[in-house]
């Protein structure tokens, strides 16, 4: 590809480099355009007699083919590439689920000169036909060569699988009614959200060995459980923690480095995650439930570190 100065009669089939407008300030021609012969007659009649136009090499890609077949790599599961138009291609996703960016991916792509890619962020919920990236090709066309790269795709969509959930209800027998109404209710909107919902209850005092027994009732019949206390966790030693590891299971992270909702406490028990939901669910800002919970119900593993890397933007509460 390469800038030159020519004729505007030969002009056609090159590829104009700015907007050309007539005497009234009216757009005729568009930057990025192949040139007709009916948009080289129109540039003559302005009185316009040289032009300067971009003139691709042979084994150039201009920027539309070329935003396609980056957008087609880059699309993977549950995901499509739209069609291209003015150098950039959109890829949407096709189903409800959890966008999973493939950073090191992404950072490849970028070592190609002149390919931009801008994803929504990694784990966040998505529907289908939601644009969940765009590729803008700046310039007017990209070697080949240059294109010629293995990268695999770097947008995935995960659906929801864990649908079906289980709580326990810890407590006083006289506080049940009330954080039904409230830490429950506020975990149905939730879950809705993302096509779950709560399919059994379990009402226990808070001793290890009532909730071990409440763990035991829902195992069979449950994807995931979510334990939610009229008093949150406060150390491994609780209540909870000591039931879960009663049970068979064990604690993947205790404490999360987000406000609303250091007092969380994730773990597993038969495969499934296990939530001990701190005291903020009960409300309707974002908190770290609203983090994890999408990642959890779509199937993927949440690993401590996983917890940690929510330091970096946990602060959630709105500035004053």
């Amino acid at each position: 590809m390469h800038q030159v100065t020519l004729p505007t009669m030969s002009a056609v089939g090159c590829v104009s480099r700015h907007n050309i407008s007539d005497a009234a300030g009216r757009k005729i021609v568009a930057k990025g355009r192949v040139l007709t012969a009916a948009d080289v007659a129109q540039i003559v009649a302005l009185g316009i007699e040289t032009i300067t136009v971009v003139r691709l090499a042979d084994d150039d890609i201009d920027e539309h083919a070329a935003a396609a077949l980056v957008a087609q790599q880059c699309a993977g599961q549950h995901t499509r590439a739209r069609a291209p138009h003015h150098g950039r291609a959109d890829i949407e996703s096709t189903i409800d689920g959890v966008l999973i960016v493939a950073l090191d991916g992404l950072s490849q792509w970028h070592r190609i000169d002149g390919v931009t890619i801008a994803t929504r962020r990694t784990y966040g919920v998505v529907r289908p036909r939601q644009r969940i990236a765009t590729i803008k090709v700046i310039p007017f066309a990209i070697p080949a060569a240059q294109l010629a790269v293995s990268i695999a795709p770097i947008l995935t969509v995960a659906p929801f699988v864990r649908t079906r959930v289980g709580v326990v209800i810890i407590g006083a027998p006289a506080t049940h009614e009330r954080l039904i109404r409230t830490h429950l209710a506020a975990l149905q909107v939730r879950l809705t959200s993302v096509q779950a919902h709560v399919v059994a209850v379990q009402r226990v005092v808070a001793h290890h060995e009532a909730v071990c027994s409440a763990f035991d009732v829902l195992r069979a019949a449950v994807d995931m459980i979510v334990t939610i206390g009229e008093t949150s966790i406060m150390d491994r030693d609780d209540v909870m923690p000591q039931a879960l590891v009663a049970a068979g299971g064990h604690i993947t992270c205790y404490g999360a480095p987000v406000e609303p909702g250091n007092l969380l406490l994730l773990g597993v028990l038969d495969s499934m995650p296990v939530m001990g939901a701190p005291g903020c669910i009960r409300g309707a800002a974002t908190n770290v439930v609203d983090l994890l919970l999408p990642r959890l119900v779509a199937g993927l593993d949440v690993h401590a570190a996983d917890v940690y890397a929510l330091a970096h933007g946990g602060l959630l509460e709105e500035e004053s």
